[in-house]
């Protein structure tokens, strides 16, 4: 997915919940809105219910913790068959 920098969060990157087990999220859209701009991130295993949160609070480590791309995680179902 292309990336579109938005200071510190682009398109694409993924975000864990500051918790042992956390879900990891990814952002799939920005929105420039005042009086501050949002991210539509949505679960990377879980793609059906994207959320709108505010960049300030993505980016606040107390609530989210940026995955590292060597860390990144895969839909379950990324479109490509296998195994045939």
């Amino acid at each position: 997915m292309a990336h579109q920098p938005h200071g510190p969060v682009a398109v694409g990157d993924q975000f864990k919940l500051a918790t042992p087990n956390g879900p990891i999220f990814e952002v799939i859209k920005i929105r420039e809105m005042a009086p501050v701009d949002h991210a539509l991130i949505t679960k990377v295993r879980d793609t059906k219910s994207p959320t709108l949160i505010s960049i300030h609070t993505l980016l606040d480590r107390d609530f989210y913790i940026p995955v590292p791309p060597e860390s990144r995680q895969l839909p379950d179902n990324d479109g490509i068959l296998r195994g045939l």
